[in-house]
């Protein structure tokens, strides 16, 4: 409207110095064209430079810690969209009360010499915070951590932190400490050292989602159930050393960080075992490639951010822009882009908004990697997506392509009722040995299918969200969360060339025994395939989530208690038929090898069927943008 109008105009003269600019509109109606004329008289008024800038209320912070992030400076002209812009830099920083242009800042004009004198009051925070916290997360489960930190170690903008967190499936330890402005210039250095370790068991993660249902949807009791599922730990320690340089009277940042991470895996499943001795990410294979996972890398970035309060934002955008680069040393060569977009619209205007404290926030996120050389992506690396950070209606790294990976199996020969065939106890060529009476079975190795959770190489998310404060830190949210989490290279899901040869060169069944029960007879070999096979419905499968969030945002903790009720309109639901890997050719043509058959069919290559949950209701201690 015209107002709006007259205001905009009123501020951009402000930005040029005439900050008692005036303009009077008049309007001129033309009645036989049906048309009206606006005509604004403007008087500019003089224009101002500023003369001083002086601070109070900042009893430990140095005047020179708040005159850097200032993008209005004594001499220039006065611009009120620089002061704005100065006081966001201001609040970015965390070291005071949210500064506000009205109430906190006051410009004396010095008419006679057509200069302004600005007085800026802060209000400092405690620049040292000890916290004891816990809480309930996704990742880590129940946890409880204490950690110490200054933002503003000797009132000089440095940040010191110390921190320890203890959880159900993760530990973590770090020590940090970084520098805003190496030798006065905008150039901030940093380090950061870390131990962590990580335990991921997929049926323990859906067992905190109480309206989820059990993941598989193959009767508990098989072994090829809890062999399919996801379970391993993860030790890693590491340091990362970050450079990055602030553009001045901006916003933007660029940043060149190098991190190093050894990392050690152990397996307690075959899903878990065969995912990371068999991908071809190492030079070895095996079990050597659970151990001594060597990742050093470089990560360039760019960022810039104009969002007001890192905890709880009302206005602003960031954008994010980077790029792992592994193999400067290691034994782990990948590249990952990721780039990300955040906004927050003040939702002003609106009748059920009187106070205009209500957001919408949208954030846009995506990500690829890829290995080279010769190596695909390490499996820690590639992408999962569910839980309280991303897709929250899902359970936590649930969001995978799923894939079948070929494997073996040993099973012994059974009587239909129960007892083993036996091998001679007393024929010296018994390769169980000589003993009298002991009873050695007939061991039949058949193929089967292992399904496995590699984790996609391509990342999709979007999330909006709708943000409504109810009173002090509560706050009450409606969201939608969608995203897609794709194996989209083939080369990246290849096998290592010696696992696949092992797999060549067994040999597979029993269809005769020998006639002087030492063994089978007429065994068979196949040939087998160089790369997993993803399951059809669970790749380009788009996910969404959507439900209600109530947050509890605490001083004292870096992220809000959450509790949300989330249901997922899109999911995976599909049946994988058998593989047929396993024949009754591989059986001996009797009651026993009939017997055998079947029951090894059952409990290795039955129709399996994948359901992600409809529902989940979960509370939890982390942000999702």
């Amino acid at each position: 409207d015209i107002s709006k109008g007259l205001d905009e105009l009123r501020k951009a003269y402000g930005t040029l110095g005439y900050i008692n600019e005036t303009n009077i509109p008049n309007t001129e109606v033309d009645e036989a064209n049906k048309t009206i004329t606006l005509k604004i008289d403007v008087d500019e008024g003089k224009q101002f430079f500023v003369r001083r800038i002086e601070f109070t209320g900042n009893t430990t912070t140095r005047d020179k810690v708040i005159r850097r992030e200032l993008a209005l400076e004594e001499g220039q002209v006065y611009n009120s969209r620089l002061w704005d812009l100065s006081l966001l830099r201001l609040n970015q920083l965390n070291y005071f009360e949210a500064l506000k242009p009205e109430q906190d800042s006051e410009v004396h004009q010095n008419v006679a010499d057509n200069t302004v004198d600005i007085d800026l009051k802060v209000k400092e925070k405690g620049k040292n915070s000890i916290g004891l916290n816990g809480g309930v997360s996704g990742l880590a489960g129940a946890f409880v951590g204490l950690n110490y930190q200054t933002n503003n170690f000797l009132g000089l903008g440095e940040n010191l932190s110390l921190g320890a967190s203890f959880g159900n499936y993760q530990k973590d330890y770090n020590f940090g400490f970084t520098e805003p402005y190496v030798l006065d210039k905008p150039i901030q250095a940093g380090f950061t050292a870390y131990y962590r370790s990580f335990r991921y068991d997929q049926l323990a993660q859906a067992s905190v989602n109480p309206l989820a249902v059990t993941p598989g949807q193959q009767p508990i009791n098989t072994a090829a159930f809890f062999q399919s599922l996801q379970n391993f730990a993860q030790n890693s320690k590491g340091f990362t050393l970050s450079g990055t340089y602030a553009q001045p009277r901006s916003f933007h940042r660029f940043s060149l960080t190098y991190s190093y991470d050894s990392s050690d895996i152990t397996a307690f499943t075959s899903a878990s075992q065969l995912l990371f001795q068999d991908l071809a990410f190492r030079d070895v294979s095996g079990t050597a490639a659970l151990h001594g996972i060597v990742t050093s890398k470089l990560v360039p970035s760019f960022s810039s951010s104009t969002i007001d309060n890192p905890m709880r934002p009302h206005k602003g955008r960031s954008y994010f822009i980077g790029m792992d680069i592994a193999g400067v040393g290691g034994n782990v060569a990948e590249i990952r882009p990721i780039g990300e977009f955040k906004q927050f619209f003040p939702m002003k205007g609106l009748r059920m908004n009187a106070r205009g404290n209500q957001t919408l926030g949208i954030r846009f996120q995506g990500s690829f990697i890829t290995g080279y050389a010769g190596k695909t992506a390490s499996p820690i690396d590639r992408f999962f997506l569910g839980g309280d950070t991303d897709l929250r209606g899902f359970d936590v790294r649930s969001v995978s392509p799923t894939a079948v990976i070929d494997s073996q199996v040993t099973v012994p020969l059974m009587n239909p009722d129960g007892s083993v065939v036996p091998l001679d106890p007393n024929n010296p060529r018994n390769p169980c040995g000589a003993a009298a009476g002991k009873i050695c079975p007939y061991n039949i190795t058949v193929p089967i299918p292992q399904l496995v959770y590699p984790g996609g190489d391509t990342s999709l998310v979007a999330n909006v969200e709708y943000r409504i404060p109810i009173a002090g830190p509560v706050t009450i949210a409606a969201f939608v969360d969608t995203g897609m989490d794709m194996a989209v290279l083939q080369s990246q899901v290849r096998l290592a060339d010696e696992q696949v040869a092992a797999l060549d060169q067994t040999q597979f069944g029993c269809p005769v025994l020998n006639a002087n029960f030492t063994g089978c007879q007429n065994t068979q070999s196949r040939a087998f395939g160089h790369y997993l096979s993803i399951v059809p419905h669970t790749n380009y499968q788009v996910r969404m989530s959507t439900g209600l969030e109530l947050q509890l945002t605490l001083p004292m903790i870096n992220a809000p208690f959450r509790l949300y009720y989330a249901y997922n309109p899109l999911r995976v639901n599909t049946t994988l038929p058998q593989s047929m890997l396993i024949t009754r050719s591989m059986f001996p043509d009797n009651s026993a090898g009939e017997f055998t058959y079947l029951n090894t069919v059952a409990q290795y290559d039955a129709a399996y069927r994948l359901l992600e949950p409809r529902k989940t209701f979960r509370l939890s201690v982390a942000t999702t943008f």
